[in-house]
């Protein structure tokens, strides 16, 4: 029933890591000087291994995955709060690339595209997470890139109060620093230190 509290969850998938891609991201802060990027968030599901899925996940995958489904789109009215994301360049390195904690999901939902062979069902979820240089620098570089990702409950929680959803009015005390959807000030290139050193300049996190 709409209006219900979202059932907080307490794993994604009990620690394994999951293959992901970065859909959009930008910059936020709010007036009381508190910076936090929001990463939108895509996972494969369907063909990939369902071990330690949540079941409320679990749930509504089923459904859609069967071969007779017409199901597009499942939103799930959960949320993740508390959690340590860890992401990482490919499934078996050891290297983590960027390590947060504080990390907040909201909007998780399953959205099935195509027929056949060509049928995809994809987790979408929206993270909040603290804003570092480290973490910034990582989303330029990955934007609309495959990578892998971990997100374990550490109950280490921020205050995300302020955060507007986007079907309500956007908070007037929240400013959108990097909207995803206009052009990034400056070209993206992978190995351009000038330029993220450009993009810092001008937007420093507090």
């Amino acid at each position: 029933m709409a209006g219900n509290k979202p059932t907080k969850l307490l794993n994604l998938f009990e620690g394994h890591r999951r293959k992901a891609s970065l859909n959009a991201w930008s910059h936020l802060r709010t007036k009381a000087g508190e910076s936090r990027v929001k990463l939108e968030l895509k996972l494969p599901l369907l063909n990939e291994s369902v071990v330690g899925m949540n079941g409320a996940i679990s749930e509504a995958f089923q459904v859609m995955a069967k071969d007779d489904s017409k199901i597009a789109r499942t939103s799930l009215n959960v949320e993740m709060e508390g959690f340590t994301l860890e992401l990482f360049s490919t499934e078996d390195v050891k290297h983590v690339s960027v390590s947060s904690t504080g990390v907040k999901f909201l909007k998780l939902a399953l959205v099935a595209a195509g027929e056949g062979e060509k049928r995809t069902i994809n987790l979408n979820m929206t993270a909040y997470v603290p804003a570092s240089i480290q973490l910034r620098d990582w989303a330029w570089d990955h934007l609309h890139s495959d990578f892998h990702l971990e997100a374990v409950y550490s109950q280490s929680e921020m205050d995300f109060s302020d955060i507007a959803d986007e079907d309500e009015s956007p908070d007037e005390d929240e400013e959108e620093l990097n909207p995803d959807n206009e052009e990034p000030p400056v070209p993206v290139k992978k190995s351009g230190p000038k330029n993220l050193a450009e993009f810092h300049a001008k937007q420093k996190p507090n």
